[in-house]
């Protein structure tokens, strides 16, 4: 990555955002295709509202796109026609009626009953016109980074192209386009899993690397990269608009995602919990049958952090996962090896105090967490051979930003399989990744270009051989059977295992 700017997408002058057109010009256009007695019909009616009430009804009048942008935000049932939106936050009235395509009907005074209508509380909607202001600011940034038109194919090989190299005002700009491409994110993210097993298989059979190796290596970097920005992609605003289809196929992605974190990567870890907390209690069920019966442990690591997370961000469902928890003691004795192997290297009691902290106050475990991610930046800045100028050359640790911090220190190389107390760690953090958003897992630009490493091969060929590692030592977990009564008994005495063990 250059010094002066981010490079993404450069050279992409044909690549743009969905366009957001200046809402005076929108209004108007809107109100000169209304012209006549429907829109002097619902003038009229809004002096059923008053004050404050009125003044957000014109409001969204006068810019129609802002509830357009609401009503596809929401997933609306099928059967309903027509939405009341709510202009008082008691929900009793008075409320704009609005067809589901975004076309304003007439305004129903307080104590006016809405009938079948699909009612949207005046908390929603506030939540999403905040969503929208925030949507029409990253357009702006994207079309200022991007360009004006845009072509998916090129926007999906520059995210795979670019490997660990996103900066947070790129991902601030893709995720511009994050309401309009969710499903796009969805089969990219399926896509690209399905490519980093097959170029795994292809280089595990490798015995040494070459210079030939190299674009092989490097796409495949890209593309296991890649996994990361997608899941964040594509979750960022949760199931809305897909929970049918995903609930279907959510032990899919979850099952799914222990694949890419057989390299014990730390990062992708990370970023694979956060699509399961933004996913919600769809994936209750799956993360609980993996909890009980992981096949690995990087299965169980996932389902374990994914199920803590849940419990943070769906207050819901957070009685569930402390039930599935609990019961961590009784499915032990029935772990395979592997998990056992793994879990064993942790102090458990302590990772279940860990565990605890995060879900029952998790504003002592956020506070634990940003002095230890501070003191980890700071300790590294200190100890590293980056020059970094004025703004980052911290004298004291109090002074590292704390979202830098974060971002530094969830960016960071490390292997979780082979340290497991990593774990405690990343527990720790988990209400962090409860509240924080997609752009947040990225550093900004004008730090990142201080610290910038250019990839080598040696970064992929190190997560390979991990691989190798994982499948030279995962063998399959023998079951022994339990003898017939009429068998001879398999402590060796000679005797039948009626007449010998089976007494003991």
């Amino acid at each position: 990555m250059p010094t002066d700017k981010p490079k993404m997408f450069e050279s992409l002058g044909d690549f743009t955002v969905p366009e957001v057109s200046d809402s005076t010009d929108r209004s108007a256009q809107y109100r000169a295709e209304d012209r006549g007695g429907h829109a002097i019909h619902f003038l009229k009616r809004l002096d059923r509202a008053s004050g404050a009430q009125a003044e957000l009804a014109l409001q969204l009048y006068n810019d129609p796109e802002v509830l357009r942008f609401v009503f596809r935000s929401l997933t609306i049932p099928e059967e309903f026609d027509r939405v009341a939106v709510s202009l008082h936050e008691a929900d009793l009235g008075p409320y704009i009626v609005a067809s589901r395509k975004g076309r304003f009907v007439t305004c129903l005074g307080e104590g006016m009953k809405i009938g079948g209508l699909y009612l949207l509380n005046h908390s929603r909607l506030l939540t999403y016109i905040e969503k929208n202001e925030e949507y029409r600011r990253r357009s702006k940034l994207a079309e200022s980074l991007v360009g004006e038109k845009h072509q998916l194919k090129k926007l999906f090989a520059r995210i795979a192209s670019k490997g660990e190299d996103v900066t947070r005002e790129e991902m601030l700009a893709i995720s511009a386009m994050q309401p309009a491409l969710k499903l796009a994110f969805f089969d990219k993210l399926l896509e690209f899993m399905i490519n980093v097993i097959d170029s795994t298989k292809v280089l595990l059979r490798r015995k040494r690397f070459t210079k030939k190796d190299r674009p092989l290596l490097k796409r495949h970097d890209g593309e296991y990269r890649a996994i990361g920005h997608l899941a964040l992609l594509a979750s960022m605003s949760g199931p809305s608009g897909i929970e049918g289809p995903f609930a279907d196929r959510a032990g899919m992605f979850v099952r799914s995602f222990a694949v890419p974190l057989y390299t014990g990567d730390m990062a992708m870890l990370l970023r694979l919990v956060w699509f399961i907390g933004k996913m919600g209690k769809t994936m209750l069920p799956e993360l609980k049958r993996i909890f009980i019966e992981p096949k690995f442990h990087e299965e169980w690591v996932l389902a374990f952090m994914g199920l803590v997370v849940m419990g943070l961000r769906h207050g819901k469902t957070r009685g569930k996962v402390i039930e599935i928890l609990k019961g961590l003691a009784d499915t032990l004795k029935n772990y395979n090896r592997d998990v056992r192997n793994f879990l064993v290297k942790l102090d458990l009691e302590h990772t279940m105090n860990v565990v605890a902290t995060s879900l029952m106050e998790p504003d002592k475990s956020y506070g634990w967490s940003v002095d230890s991610v501070r003191k980890l930046c700071f300790e590294e800045h200190r100890d590293s051979d980056f020059e970094l100028p004025a703004p980052y050359a911290w004298e004291k640790q109090a002074d590292v930003p704390e979202d830098l911090a974060f971002a530094f220190v969830v960016n960071g190389r490390h292997n979780f399989s082979e340290y497991p107390k990593l774990l405690d760690f990343c527990l720790a953090i988990t209400p962090w990744l409860a509240r924080c958003d997609a752009e947040d897992f990225y550093l900004p630009h004008d730090y990142y270009r201080h610290v910038y490493v250019p990839w080598k091969p040696e970064d992929t060929i190190v997560l390979i051989e991990q691989e190798r590692g994982k499948r030279g030592e995962i063998k399959p977990v023998k079951v022994e059977r339990t003898p017939n009564r009429n068998d001879p008994c398999p402590c060796g005495s000679g005797k039948k295992y009626k007449r010998c063990c089976l007494l003991k």
